[in-house]
């Protein structure tokens, strides 16, 4: 559910009224939460239920994801309000949404000991998911493309990060790390296919309406080493669609099977926008280790493709919109 879609429309105007009065009622409780923060997410929290995982995202999240000191106690507080407000939510269901920077990914790791579910978004380097995977995140969400190339129709990024998603789901696989990569941004279903096998997928209602309506084979996926058959067509589109399922405009269904049809079978060989893919599948990826060190990540990150991933994360961190 787009949350801000459904708030402003006027047939919620009581919600509004009764979330603020409650806000400001409580708001002494949670004195680190602003109390505008705080109406919001009890609005929200009163919007009919969905199934499956529920995400929350800071409404700045450039200034508490480099606050650590500032950003997490409101993000706890804003967990705890939930049991506040109905003491029988399981908040198994609860998922808060972190930018990828060193400060919000070590307030990942701090929330985890209070037994909080995160998601790493606006990744955009293999660094990022390695840390994302360290500190003890349940997701880690790479943007296939720039910002600002969904949000600009007339900028395109030449530089979509294909091989990172898939590198660092087999790095995943490999180092036996439970975190499951959710892919977002593609900017066409035939960006989301090419993923086909990737353990989630954030879409768009359009894009998910293209895929239903799609007829015949898929191209090809780069998780798969095989170009694919109309045998095959089938287990792409579960890879696809069974991940996509319920999950428009940032949200994730946590009940989407987590083994995507074809995730790790073998080396995918493929072009993604014209550049040359590397096989992944038999790619061996050394462990590495960034958690306590924070001079040694921020420096790889630093020269991860040629800083491409830095600028691409600052300028997603600054946006209110990230998927």
């Amino acid at each position: 559910m787009d949350a801000y879609n459904e708030l402003i429309n006027p047939h919620r105007a009581g919600l509004i009224k009764k979330a603020a009065a409650l806000a400001n009622e409580i708001h002494k409780y949670y004195p680190e939460v602003p109390q505008e923060e705080l109406a919001y997410e009890i609005a929200v929290s009163h919007c009919p239920r969905y199934y499956g995982a529920e995400l929350e995202l800071t409404s700045d999240m450039l200034r508490w994801s480099l606050a650590p000191k500032q950003f997490f106690p409101t993000l706890l507080g804003i967990y705890q309000l939930s049991t506040r407000l109905d003491p029988t939510f399981d908040t198994t269901r609860l998922i808060v949404k972190v930018a990828s920077t060193w400060e919000g990914l070590q307030a990942c790791r701090t929330l985890k000991t209070y037994g909080v579910r995160t998601l790493a978004t606006t990744a955009f380097s293999l660094e990022q998911c390695i840390l994302a995977a360290e500190v003890g995140c349940v997701y880690v969400s790479p943007f296939l493309n720039e910002l600002k190339a969904a949000l600009d129709p007339d900028y395109h990024d030449d530089n979509p990060i294909f091989d990172i998603v898939v590198d660092a789901q087999h790095y995943y696989r490999q180092h036996n790390y439970p975190i499951r990569l959710k892919a977002c941004a593609a900017l066409s279903v035939d960006q989301i296919l090419k993923l086909a096998g990737v353990d989630a997928f954030t879409a768009p209602a359009d894009q998910l309406q293209e895929l239903a309506n799609m007829e015949g084979p898929p191209p090809q996926s780069l998780f798969l080493d095989e170009p694919v058959d109309e045998k095959s067509e089938g287990k792409v589109d579960d890879a696809v669609n069974g991940h996509a399922n319920g999950e428009t405009n940032g949200e994730t269904n946590d009940h989407a099977n987590g083994d995507a049809n074809g995730h790790a079978n073998g080396e995918p060989n493929g072009e993604a926008n014209g550049h040359v893919t590397k096989s992944h599948g038999s790619k061996k990826f050394d462990k590495q280790s960034f958690i306590d060190d924070e001079s040694g990540y921020r420096l790889a990150f630093a020269k991860a493709d040629d800083g491409k991933g830095q600028m691409k994360t600052t300028q997603a961190s600054r946006s209110n919109s990230a998927p």
